[in-house]
């Protein structure tokens, strides 16, 4: 009997060891809540993975900041353990899951900066801003439902929620065209000063002038020339030592040389306003060409035209000379303005010969 009750007390205690009490119980529980949390881990790992192999997808500029926050996770002194602990309590409570998975990365993810030394300053560049836990947990939420390539590809062009601003460029106005401005006749003359208006003043700064003279280029007005002679310039318009004279007189024209003979023609249309002969000029003739504008011609030998007689641009007045005080054969002419004497080097041309 004796062997009986203690077979049965062996029996009962190997039934209680081998299947448990309620300490047995709650290690099994203890085993099931580790196994509970190594899933989750594994989970979020899934989903880490899962959200960076997306975001490589859908955003290839984002890489550098990816393996960035990566090496800094890598090397921060962060306690996985505890905050896997905290994240294995909090569900343990009842919250959400999504919730607590956002707070368990921000506290991974966003753990402190690690100082690094001193270094050069590099260009900015750049960096996507770390998303808040809620915002973490609505894309993963988003994520959770299967979208397809089109619905992440509209999701994630929007930058709002990463802190990010897009601005189009202004176009700019396109300015009316302003009604096109009608061509000038190309027949029609440019305007062209009045008669007696300065068209060019001059730098002259030697002796006082003498009464009615300038250096000064005044307009002719419409009025049509021609050169007289085309000959070299052997005296200039303005103070001289006289050749003859030996004194420094105001030549009041120019001197051009030429061959005894040659034709002098008329500058401009006129009309022959008198000829004459003295001991200064030799043989003479001054034309009236209107409008105030008057030539002189002097030293001629022959005059072959008469007071009061019409002449055109060009035509033949008298010939080349040495009549008067001259040294040479030459024509002395000058140009006026009503009273004022003009430098007939701005009217005419001169050969280089």
């Amino acid at each position: 009997m004796y062997n009986s009750q203690s077979t049965q007390a062996m029996s009962h205690r190997r039934s209680v060891r081998d299947y448990g009490g309620p300490s047995a119980r709650r290690r099994q529980q203890r085993i099931s809540s580790q196994e509970k949390v190594r899933l989750l881990q594994l989970t979020i790992c899934f989903v880490l993975f899962l959200v960076i192999f997306l975001w490589k997808g859908v955003f290839p500029q984002k890489l550098n900041r990816v393996r960035e926050d990566l090496f800094t996770l890598i090397t921060t002194d962060l306690d996985f353990r505890a905050s896997l602990t905290e994240l294995g309590e909090a569900l343990s409570e009842g919250d959400s899951v999504l919730a607590n998975l956002g707070t368990f990365c921000v506290e991974v993810f966003g753990a402190g900066e690690q100082v690094k030394p001193e270094a050069e300053p590099e260009p900015a560049a750049f960096t996507a801003p770390l998303l808040p836990a809620d915002m973490l947990g609505e894309e993963l939420y988003f994520l959770s439902r299967a979208a397809d390539m089109t619905a992440r590809t509209v999701h994630y062009a929007d930058p709002t929620p990463f802190g990010l601003e897009v601005r189009t460029m202004e176009q700019e106005p396109v300015p009316e065209e302003a009604p096109p401005v009608e061509a000038a006749d190309a027949g029609e003359p440019p305007a062209v000063p009045a008669a007696g208006t300065v068209v060019m003043y001059s730098d002259y700064s030697g002796d006082p002038l003498p009464g009615n003279y300038t250096m000064d280029q005044l307009s002719l007005g419409e009025l049509e020339t021609v050169t007289p002679v085309m000959g070299r310039l052997t005296s200039e318009y303005g103070y001289r030592e006289h050749p003859i004279l030996g004194k420094v007189l105001f030549h009041g024209g120019v001197d051009i040389g030429g061959q005894e003979g040659d034709p002098v023609a008329a500058f401009a249309d006129g009309k022959v306003e008198y000829t004459g002969k003295d001991e200064s000029y030799g043989l003479y003739l001054q034309v009236d060409h209107g409008n105030g504008v008057k030539s002189f011609y002097a030293h001629c030998s022959k005059i072959v035209v008469t007071k009061g007689q019409a002449v055109a641009r060009g035509e033949k007045l008298a010939e080349i000379g040495s009549t008067g005080i001259s040294t040479g054969p030459h024509l002395h002419l000058e140009l006026k303005y009503g009273k004022m004497h003009l430098n007939p080097a701005y009217y005419v041309e001169f050969s280089k010969l």
